[in-house]
C-alpha cells in the first residue's frame, strides 16, 4: 500500500528589530542566526487528504488559526489542514488580537499578513510535487531533555532553568521517546519524500542567551536530516513538553547544535530499520471543539502559595478551544490548544487506540499550561500560571481518546499476524 505525498517550505524571518516572543517586551531581534520556517506536509490515501503545516513560531491563536486554514483550504482545496508550532522563542510575536494589544508594537499586522502568504504558498508547493511513498515508522529513546520542576515534600518547587545550578538533579517525570513518521519513495530502498520525528522537549537550548532569530534544535535536527537524505523535507515536532526542557536549558547556540545533531543521528539511523505500515496507510481525521473550564475558586485554593492564592478569578467560567487529531496509518498526531505536561501526553500514548500516539504542542491555540490534577497541589510556575481548572488536562486527554476511538471505530486498524514468533512469547 503506498499514499500520495508533497512538501514545501518557506522562510519566515521577520525584519531586524522585530519582537522576539518569550522574554518580555524588550527583546527585539538583531539579526538571523538562523532561518525560521512553515513546513508544509501533503498526504493522500487514495480516499482523503490533509495538509500538516509546522511553524517555528511560539504559536498561533485560535482566531489566527482559524483564518489561515480558510485560507489554505481555499487555496489548495484541501478541507483537513493541521497547523503546529514548535513554540520555539527565538522567533518573532504572532500572538495577535488576544495578547498583542497588551504589548504594543508587539504582533505586527504586516509581518502576519507575509506568514499568511508563505503559508499558502507552502501549503500549494506540497500539494504540487507529490510523489507515491510508503508509510514507515519507528522510535527510538534520547536523553537530551529533563524536566525542569523540582519538587520538595513540603510543596515548595524551584525552577530549574532559573536555578541551573541544579541541572541534572530533577527527578520528576521526563519523556524520551523520539517518535518517527517515514514516508519512503516507492520503488526505492532508502530514499525518503519525508520525515516527522516528535521529541519532549521546549526548545530552548538558545533561549534569551541571544537576541538573534533561530529555530533552536528542531532547525539543527532538520537540517541534518535533509542533508543525509537527499531530497527528504524533515518536520521537527514538538511534544508534551510543558516541563520538559533541554538538558542545558538557555546554554546558547553549541547546545542547539549538539542536541539538534544528536535527535537527528538517531532519527536518521532509525529510518533505515522502520517498519512498514503496509497494512494500514488510511488517513483518519478529526477536529472537534470543547469546553474548557476555566480556574475557580476550587483551585486556587490547591496552591500551596500564599501570593498565588490571591489571583483574580478570569471572568469568564469556561473557553471554547479545537482539538485536532491526526491520524496517518496506525500513528496518531494529537494537536493541543497549549502546552501539555509530559505526563498528559504519557498518559495520552498509554491509552491510545492508535499504536503510536504523538502530541503535537501548541498547535490549535496558545493558551499557556495544562498541567496535571496533582500538579496543583504542588504550585510552581505552570499551576500558577494557567488559565483552567484542575483537571482540565485530563479532560483534553479523555477527549482525544473518545474520539480516537470513534476514528478507529469508523475506519478498523487491521494489523497482520507475526509470522515469526515473539520474544517471550506463547511457550512450545
Amino acid at each position: 500500500m503506498s499514499m500520495l505525498v508533497g512538501t514545501g517550505r518557506r522562510v519566515i524571518n521577520p525584519e531586524v528589530g522585530h519582537h522576539l516572543c518569550g522574554y518580555g517586551p524588550d527583546y527585539a531581534n538583531t539579526g538571523v542566526h538562523d532561518d525560521i520556517s512553515v513546513t508544509a506536509l501533503y498526504l493522500n490515501d487514495g480516499s482523503r487528504e490533509a495538509i500538516l503545516l509546522s511553524y517555528d513560531l511560539i504559536g498561533l491563536l485560535r482566531p489566527t488559526q482559524l483564518r489561515f486554514r480558510k485560507a489554505i483550504t481555499q487555496a489548495t482545496g484541501v478541507a483537513g489542514i493541521y497547523l503546529h508550532c514548535t513554540h520555539v522563542h527565538s522567533a518573532p510575536y504572532p500572538l495577535e488580537e488576544r495578547f498583542g494589544a497588551d504589548i504594543p508594537g508587539q504582533c505586527r499586522a504586516d509581518y502576519m499578513e507575509r506568514l499568511l502568504q508563505w503559508s499558502i504558498e507552502a501549503a500549494q508547493q506540497a500539494k504540487s510535487n507529490v510523489e507515491e511513498c510508503e508509510l514507515r515508522y519507528n522510535y527510538t529513546y534520547v536523553e537530551e531533555n529533563m524536566n525542569r520542576r523540582y519538587n520538595f515534600p513540603d510543596r515548595r518547587f524551584l525552577y530549574i532553568p532559573d536555578n541551573k545550578q541544579l541541572l541534572g538533579q530533577s527527578r520528576e517525570f521526563v519523556d524520551r521517546e523520539l517518535g518517527i513518521i517515514a514516508f519512503r519513495k516507492k520503488g526505492t530502498r532508502n530514499r525518503y519524500k519525508a520525515l516527522i520525528t516528535n521529541y519532549t522537549s521546549h526548545p530552548l537550548n538558545v533561549g534569551n542567551s541571544s537576541n538573534l532569530v533561530s529555530a533552536d534544535f528542531q532547525g539543527v535536527l532538520r537540517r541534518r536530516v535533509e542533508e543525509t537524505f537527499e531530497g527528504c523535507t524533515c518536520l521537527a515536532t514538538t511534544g508534551a513538553a510543558g516541563d520538559n526542557h533541554p538538558l542545558m536549558p538557555e546554554s546558547g547556540f553549541a547546545s542547539a547544535e549538539s542536541m539538534g545533531t544528536t535527535l537527528a543521528r538517531q532519527a536518521i539511523c532509525r529510518t533505515y530499520d522502520s517498519i512498514a505500515a503496509d497494512f494500514d496507510n488510511q488517513l483518519r481525521l478529526a477536529y472537534p471543539e470543547m469546553a474548557l473550564p476555566m480556574k475557580d475558586a476550587a483551585t486556587i485554593e490547591m496552591l500551596p502559595e500564599a501570593e498565588a492564592r490571591k489571583q483574580k478569578l478570569p471572568a469568564e467560567k469556561q473557553m471554547t478551544v479545537d482539538i485536532s487529531l491526526l491520524g496517518i496509518g496506525p500513528v496518531l498526531l494529537a494537536g493541543w490548544p497549549g502546552e501539555p505536561m509530559a505526563e498528559l501526553g504519557a498518559m495520552l500514548k498509554w491509552s491510545s487506540p492508535f499504536l503510536k500516539s504523538y502530541t503535537l504542542f501548541t498547535s490549535t491555540d496558545c493558551l499557556g499550561y495544562f498541567p496535571t490534577y496533582n500538579q496543583f497541589y504542588l504550585g510552581g510556575y505552570e499551576p500558577n500560571t494557567t488559565p483552567f481548572a484542575r483537571g482540565t488536562g485530563e479532560a483534553v486527554v479523555g477527549k482525544i481518546i473518545d474520539t480516537a476511538r470513534d476514528l478507529v471505530r469508523q475506519q478498523p486498524l487491521k494489523f497482520p499476524a507475526l509470522t515469526t514468533p515473539a520474544v517471550g512469547g506463547l511457550p512450545g
